[in-house]
């Protein structure tokens, strides 16, 4: 249950000192609001409106002549339960300030908890992770991050090591690089040579585009002899 406490001020000076001071306590902004007649407001136009913000049935009608004689201006809390104590901490608080005697018995009114609908979660938990809030960006639509202040994602080049300075862990009990960066060899014999050049002054491997026959030219045996070629490409 939410419970509706409302004062009626003198001017909205004194209503938004008041205001003030329940924010300091820690009672969410949204669940407060300064009524005031606006210009050419009817006092039966202002008891819908005051009705409408769930304002104890024996006050609407009062609240709603003073506000449009002009000057006066109601302050509406929804006491819920954020924070703890809301009801007493508001009572508590408006008592320090001087408010308009109506002629009522009772100027708070019990009614059934509303949804609510905000743009981020901290709107009622400013201090999550203690840090300084910017309210400001707390109430437009974007990431929580944004009301943080510091960034929670940060753009960092790749690391080859988790060592700070990008050392290996390797040099600290041996001095000599482990890993070396070269180009691929084709032999394992220094200078790239390969065994057969031990053994056989001719190359065994060769860089040429192969060829069907061993005689020069290309040509086949069966072919030379017979005079048809023996290999047909279809």
């Amino acid at each position: 249950m939410t419970l509706v406490i409302t004062r009626l001020f003198e001017d909205e000076t004194t209503a938004r000192k008041a205001f003030g001071a329940l924010r300091d306590k820690k009672l969410p902004p949204r669940d407060m609001r300064i009524v005031q007649a606006q210009e050419g407001e009817s006092a039966e136009a202002l008891e819908k409106r005051l009705g409408s913000m769930d304002v104890v049935a024996d006050a609407v009608g009062k609240y709603a002549k003073k506000l449009a004689a002009g000057g006066k201006a109601v302050l509406v809390v929804n006491a819920t339960s954020k924070p703890l104590g809301a009801a007493r901490i508001t009572r508590e608080t408006l008592a320090k300030f001087t408010s308009v005697d109506i002629g009522v018995d009772d100027e708070e009114n019990y009614v059934p908890d509303r949804p609510t609908q905000a743009a981020s979660i901290l709107d009622r938990h400013p201090h999550i992770l203690f840090s300084r809030l910017d309210y400001t960006r707390l109430r437009e639509a974007g990431p929580i991050s944004r009301g943080l202040g510091p960034k929670l994602l940060m753009k960092q080049r790749p690391r080859t090591s988790a060592i700070h300075g990008g050392a290996f862990m390797s040099k600290k009990i041996w001095p000599m690089p482990l890993l070396k960066e070269k180009k691929s060899a084709n032999s394992a014999m220094r200078g790239g040579r390969y065994m057969s050049k031990a053994f056989w002054p001719m190359p065994l491997l060769s860089r040429k585009e192969r060829s069907l026959s061993v005689i020069r030219g290309g040509a086949l045996p069966m072919t030379r002899g017979l005079g048809l070629d023996a290999v047909i490409r279809r």
